[in-house]
């Protein structure tokens, strides 16, 4: 058998005599002999056991793990593995936000100066005091990249600062409109009702199909984006919204309700037109609306709505016929006062 001494050893594997030396006294690589000399003299299979060694490092295993893994017949290489591939990828992760933030910066920047206030800027969006976050937001709406507006937006906990940083997204003006759509695939729900909010405070009309999709989503999602659609209006808002009457959840339902009663006149023919719905909840929905609305064009809908086979819509509409006033409403609201249950009392009360 051939035996090596640790300067052969360290010629042919490029690892310094002290590396050997270490190994050895952590007990992970032992030489198999020793000289008359006391000198250490490494076998073949030590030369294997290096060469595993050496494989699991590349695999950035520490000393002490690789050690369990070559001695401990109990190890369990597939947990070992699992943390070893979430380590790297959360390098890799942290590598490529690094490599995007550069790419921001150098598409944002002219000069140097340009480049620290830049970083300047983004630092304090991230520092630990809230205040510091606000008034970074508040200050340089535009000077901050939007990328970094929007990853700030996506992690950051105080409602105040969320609201100013949805100002300074908003002030990037239509071409952060694209962005803010993107981030509503995000898998956090509360990612998504933020990004909700951003474009309804953008108002724009490109915004309305993204909102729309997200009407089905979880309830605070869904909610948030009817509340956008309010926001936005327009023909396509007000279609998207009439069709969620009577749908969903309860808090979506009365954002609904709230969105279409801020629309207008706009949303009056449309609205008018669910009071025909086969759904009672969509008629009682429809009939909040038009009392909000408070439009007298709805007087004829809402006195049809008097004779449902729902009472909850009935007085609905008895409750719309009130705000909305005058002689057509009153009468209307007259012709029920004889009848009886909550209907006739609710009458009565609105028309004595």
């Amino acid at each position: 058998m051939e035996w090596l001494r640790i300067g052969e050893v360290a010629r042919r594997t490029g690892l310094t005599h002290r590396t050997l030396r270490h190994y050895d006294d952590l007990g992970l690589l032992v030489p198999s002999g020793r000289s008359g000399g006391d000198y250490r003299l490494y076998a073949p299979e030590d030369l294997d056991r290096l060469l595993a060694i050496q494989h699991l490092k590349s695999l950035g295993m520490g000393l002490d793990e690789i050690g369990r893994a070559l001695d401990d017949p109990g190890f369990d290489a597939s947990q070992a593995l699992e943390r070893h591939v979430a380590l790297v990828e959360g390098r890799i992760a942290a590598e490529q936000e690094l490599l995007d933030r550069l790419h921001r910066l150098r598409e944002a920047s002219g000069s140097w100066e340009e480049v620290l206030d830049a970083i300047a800027l983004t630092e304090r969006l991230r520092h630990p005091d809230a205040w510091v976050r606000f008034r970074a937001a508040l200050e340089a709406p535009t000077a901050a990249p939007l990328a970094d507006l929007l990853d700030v937006l996506r992690g950051e906990p105080e409602p105040g600062v969320r609201e100013v940083v949805t100002w300074a997204i908003v002030q990037h003006g239509p071409e952060a409109l694209d962005a803010v759509v993107a981030g509503l695939a995000d898998d956090d729900p509360a990612v998504r009702r933020q990004f909700a909010h951003v474009l309804g405070k953008m108002a724009d009309p490109a915004a309305v199909p993204a909102l729309v999709g997200l009407l089905g989503d979880e309830p605070e999602v869904a909610a948030k984006a009817a509340f956008g659609l309010g926001q936005v209006g327009g023909p396509d808002a007000v279609a998207a919204l009439t069709g969620m009457l009577g749908s969903g959840a309860s808090g979506v339902r009365a954002t609904v309700v709230t969105a279409l009663g801020g629309l207008g006149a706009a949303a009056v023919e449309a609205v008018l037109g669910r009071l025909g719905s086969a759904s009672a909840t969509a008629r009682a929905d429809a009939a909040e609306v038009l009392g909000a609305l408070a439009d007298e064009r709805s007087v004829p809908g809402l006195a049809g709505l008097l004779a449902d086979p729902e009472e909850d819509v009935r007085i609905t509409a008895l409750m719309a016929l009130g705000a909305i006033g005058g002689a057509e409403a009153a009468a209307a609201i007259v012709s029920v006062r004889g009848a009886e249950g909550r209907t006739g009392a609710v009458a009565r009360r609105l028309a004595p």
